[in-house]
């Protein structure tokens, strides 16, 4: 019997090498190994990966889109500062669009497809829990993005979707969120994980005007937080001031 030929691999598309180093960059970050105000070096990032200099240009250009990166002209790259009047312009824009996620969810969706988004959730939230209780920081900020992701697509509206994919989802794994909230100390993981099971208990009892100010005030929360971390910010003695 004649031998089969060997099945042909897919050749690795561009655009997957760019979105792994836009991961890689991005991990990067959320773990603190690249810092806000750390410049970008492309040349040693582009040794360290293997790959060549296109597709970290190609990521740089999509993380500065969702608000991870600064580009100085003439300067470079830096590692994206708390910056707390766009943080709290972002906030404002992405309550707006999980509100009327909610609200057309529980419109279109049947008593039992509301029960089985809650399911989901909640076995998010299980998630979430595991990997923090393991210091995984990485999967539960992702598992964070599938949970309000979730609650997106409920809507079955696609160019709400579009917009969250633009808009929304950056600021969930945004530099910012991590100083804030930083998930290696315990009162932080606690708070983390109890905030997301009280939203969904709240879902689960399909009241309209209660899930819309649930999700908002979950989510603008952190205005007052942001406000809390620039005031502190300010009195702290910067480089080479005596305390």
């Amino acid at each position: 019997m004649a031998a089969q030929p060997a099945q042909r691999l897919a050749r690795i598309q561009h655009s997957s090498l760019r979105d792994l180093v836009v991961d890689t960059i991005r991990d990067a970050i959320i773990q603190g190994k690249l810092k806000p105000g750390d410049k970008i070096p492309e040349i040693e990032l582009a040794e360290q990966l293997g790959v060549s200099r296109t597709p970290i240009r190609e990521a740089i250009r999509i993380l500065e889109q969702q608000g991870l990166l600064n580009t100085r002209p003439k300067n470079g790259t830096y590692i994206a500062r708390l910056n707390p009047a766009e943080v709290r312009d972002s906030l404002l824009v992405r309550a707006s669009l999980e509100e009327l996620a909610v609200k057309q969810a529980l419109e279109q969706a049947t008593v039992e497809e509301w029960a089985a988004l809650c399911d989901a959730l909640e076995g998010v939230v299980h998630g979430m829990r595991h990997a923090l209780e393991a210091g995984d920081t990485i999967a539960a900020i992702e598992l964070d993005t599938k949970f309000h992701t979730l609650l997106i697509d409920g809507a079955n509206n696609g160019y709400l979707s579009r917009t969250w994919s633009v808009v929304g989802l950056p600021f969930l794994i945004w530099a910012p969120e991590r100083e804030l909230y930083p998930l290696a100390e315990a009162d932080s993981t606690i708070a983390f994980n109890e905030r997301h099971a009280e939203l969904v208990t709240v879902f689960r009892t399909r009241d309209t005007d209660a899930c819309t100010a649930s999700i908002r005030s979950h989510i603008l929360r952190k205005l007052v937080d942001v406000g809390a971390s620039a005031a502190e910010a300010e009195t702290r003695p910067r480089q080479g001031e005596e305390a």
